[in-house]
């Protein structure tokens, strides 16, 4: 320890100016401490000066008090730092006597006098413990525990600085990966969707917050052979986002390599399940348009049917497939479904938002409904019937909203 001080045969004026200056310079150096936002081996440095060389306390220990438990911050000299048996702080509790406050403390801390709660923002942020300062006994002793609370009470202001500092380099790292993770799922869909009279393609993606787990694709293959595929990740966010990203890449350089539909999902399944240790799970659904036999092969994993309607309104719901991939590491049972497209037809995909869209009475608008509007809007344009759909949700869920990702994929042949 430093020189320790007498101030014995000084008069009380100058005590007290001495103390005003000691005060003074305490929170100056603190609060150049705070505005650097230094950390906290960095004050408990200037709690040293001051109270161990300057006030002459040689003895203390520092507990704060966070999420309704004491802690233990800071231990100098010779006492007990790991007492956790402190009463329940209220904004009554008032500088005590260790003997009085804890006497089983006391008794193993002898040298330890006093013990002094100090607050931030009206709350008790903590106690210290400590020997009486030496340096200032008698009448001065009340301003030197004033003093110490306003040392202490800057430091638990400096150290809520630094969890809001902390907290917002948090949200805006979040912030960025949120944003990198929203330009990557932008990266996944299909810039350009087919146009013609043989074929058009056309998609609406309503994503309930910035990212969504909800996914579609069109991949151009060879000979005019194209596969679609719609999926739905589960789960939100970052995770969601690049798992997707990781199924998109995995079909993508699949198509290109096999041409059994039944092996690339099979396959596929394998890589979910190693990326995500069966935490999360897909539903897809995915297709092969065959050109030359205009025909197309399908894999519908555990994914709400998707609907071909023909020129006359007939109907053809494409269930077969397997169940939902990452839930097991060798799909049970697989089927590959085919139809014939003939002449002209819509194929309508969706996920599970759309059908799930309630109204305020907490009733669902339903696959019948969805079924019963395609068939009557069958021959309209692509974007009129998205359209017109939309406006028809919209209505029927009235204030209460969409919560999750709507996605629509229409597909038309031969028109």
């Amino acid at each position: 320890m430093g020189n320790v001080w007498n101030f014995e045969g000084l008069s009380a004026d100058s005590s007290n100016n001495y103390l005003k200056q000691l005060e003074f310079q305490a929170v100056f150096d603190l609060s150049i401490a705070i505005t650097r936002n230094k950390p906290e081996t960095g004050f408990f440095e200037i709690m040293e000066a001051y109270l161990l060389e300057k006030l002459g306390i040689s003895h203390l220990s520092i507990f704060n008090f966070e999420d309704s438990s004491w802690s233990s911050a800071y231990c100098y000299g010779r006492i007990i730092s790991g007492w956790r048996s402190f009463p329940r702080p209220d904004r009554e509790m008032s500088v005590s006597l260790l003997a009085d406050l804890l006497p089983e403390l006391s008794e193993i801390n002898r040298h330890v006098d006093l013990a002094i709660p100090f607050y931030f923002d009206s709350e008790i942020a903590g106690m210290v413990l400590c020997q009486k300062p030496l340096n200032f006994l008698g009448d001065h002793e009340n301003e030197v525990i004033a003093l110490i609370q306003t040392l202490l009470g800057l430091m638990a202001m400096a150290r809520e600085n630094q969890k809001l500092l902390s907290y917002r380099l948090k949200q805006e790292s979040m912030r960025k990966e949120i944003e990198i993770a929203r330009q990557v799922q932008k990266m996944l869909f299909p810039k350009n969707l087919p146009d013609s009279k043989d074929l058009h393609i056309y998609a609406t993606y309503l994503p309930h917050m910035d990212m969504s787990g909800d996914y579609y694709d069109f991949i151009d293959l060879k000979n005019g052979d194209f596969a679609v595929c719609v999926a739905d990740v589960s789960g939100k966010g970052i995770p969601a986002a690049l798992l997707m990203s990781n199924f998109q890449a995995s079909l993508r350089t699949l198509m290109m390599d096999y041409t059994d539909l039944g092996e690339i999902v099979n396959r596929i399944n394998t890589l979910i399940c190693m990326n995500s240790n069966g935490e999360r799970f897909i539903t897809a659904f995915i297709a092969i348009f065959d050109s030359s036999e205009k025909t197309i092969h399908y894999v519908n994993c555990g994914h709400i049917p998707p609907i071909l309607i023909y020129a006359d309104g007939s109907t053809r719901s494409l269930r077969s497939g397997c169940t939902i991939l990452g839930i097991f590491n060798q799909i049970p049972s697989l089927s590959v479904g085919k139809e014939s497209i003939g002449g002209e037809a819509l194929l309508v995909a969706f996920t599970d938002g759309l059908p799930e869209v309630e109204d305020k009475m907490g009733n669902a608008f339903g696959q019948e409904n969805l079924e019963n509007y395609f068939v009557e809007h069958r021959l309209e344009k692509l974007p009129i019937i998205h359209q017109r759909l939309l406006n028809r949700i919209d209505n029927f869920a009235s204030e209460k909203g969409f919560h999750d990702d709507l996605t629509l994929l229409t597909i038309r042949f031969g028109n």
